[in-house]
C-alpha cells in the first residue's frame, strides 16, 4: 500500500507518527484524555465485566496506547489501522509491556474496507478520535456500531463540533463560522471534521444502543491562556477537569466527548 497522508477514506498517519505520539500523548492533554476516559471503564464497564475475557476490537488503533491496557489484561485483541506505521508502533507497544503475540490480531486498511472483512462481533469495540478523520462519519459510525456483539460495549471519543465553534468565537475567527468551513491545514495532526454531538447520538439511539455515560474531555483546559494554564499542576487541572466533564453546558463544549453505550442482548 503506498504510503499517503490523505486517501479517499480519511487520514493516514504514515511519517506522522512521533509528531502524533509526542503532540497527542506526550502532553497533558493527551493525558487527560486517557486518564478520564479510563474513569469511565473504572465506573462503568469493569464492574459489568468482572473476570470475563473479552473480545476487543480497536478501530484506528493508533499505537494502542489505550487498548494495550485491555491487552494487558489478558483480554483477546484486534486492532485496525490505515497506517502501517501505527500498527508498527502498536506492536512495538505490545512487545514492550510484555503482551503475547498470541493475544493480539492486526488487520491494515481503511475502516470502511477492514470492517466488513473481518466476520466476527465483539464485546468491546473502542473508536477513539477515529469518526473526525473520516469523510463520511455517520456511514463509519453505522459500521463501527454493526461490530458490536448482542449485550456487548462501544466506546466512543470524538472531536466535538460544539467545541470547536466555541474556541473559533473566542478567536474572532467569524468569517470562518460563517462559511463553515474549518479550513484546517492538511496533513496535519488537527482533524478535518468535527464531529456535532448529535449526529452520534442520534444514530446510536436509532440503532437502539444504550447510552451508558457521556463525559466531556477537556471541557476548559484547551480555552486557557497558555500563561494560567503553565500555572495549574496537572493534578489541580484533572481534578477541576472531572468535577465539570459530566456537567452543562460544559460537557457539551469540551473539546472531545467520549460516550460508552451497550448494545441490547
Amino acid at each position: 500500500m503506498k504510503d499517503q497522508k490523505v486517501t479517499s477514506h480519511g487520514q493516514n498517519f504514515n511519517e506522522l507518527k512521533s509528531r502524533f505520539q509526542s503532540n497527542i500523548y506526550g502532553t497533558p492533554k493527551g493525558k487527560l484524555r486517557l486518564d478520564l476516559i479510563q474513569e469511565d471503564f473504572e465506573l462503568y464497564f469493569v464492574p459489568e465485566v468482572a473476570e470475563k475475557k473479552l473480545r476487543v476490537l480497536d478501530v484506528g488503533c493508533g499505537d494502542a496506547i489505550f487498548s494495550m491496557r485491555l491487552a494487558n489484561q489478558c483480554h483477546q485483541l484486534t486492532l485496525t489501522d490505515i497506517s502501517t506505521d501505527m500498527l508498527d508502533a502498536a506492536a512495538g507497544r505490545a512487545k514492550s509491556e510484555g503482551v503475547s503475540e498470541e493475544r493480539l490480531t492486526y488487520h491494515q486498511g481503511p475502516l470502511q474496507e477492514v470492517l466488513p472483512a473481518i466476520s466476527s462481533s465483539f464485546d468491546l469495540v473502542i473508536a477513539h478520535a477515529v469518526l473526525e478523520w473520516v469523510d463520511e462519519p455517520a456511514e463509519a459510525l453505522a459500521l463501527i456500531a454493526s461490530k458490536v456483539a448482542p449485550g456487548g460495549w462501544l466506546s466512543l471519543a470524538f472531536y466535538n463540533e460544539n467545541g470547536l465553534t466555541y474556541r473559533n468565537l473566542l478567536q474572532g475567527n467569524f468569517k470562518k463560522l460563517k462559511k463553515g468551513d474549518w479550513d484546517q491545514r492538511k496533513g496535519g495532526l488537527t482533524p478535518q471534521n468535527p464531529i456535532p454531538p448529535d449526529l452520534v447520538y442520534d444514530i446510536l439511539q436509532e440503532a437502539n444502543f444504550e447510552q451508558v455515560c457521556r463525559r466531556g474531555i477537556r471541557t476548559f483546559y484547551d480555552f486557557m491562556q497558555r500563561h494560567v494554564r503553565e500555572g495549574r499542576s496537572y493534578e489541580d487541572v484533572l481534578e477541576m477537569e472531572r468535577r465539570y466533564s459530566t456537567t452543562e453546558p460544559f460537557l457539551s463544549i469540551a473539546r472531545y466527548i467520549h460516550v460508552l453505550y451497550r448494545r441490547p442482548d
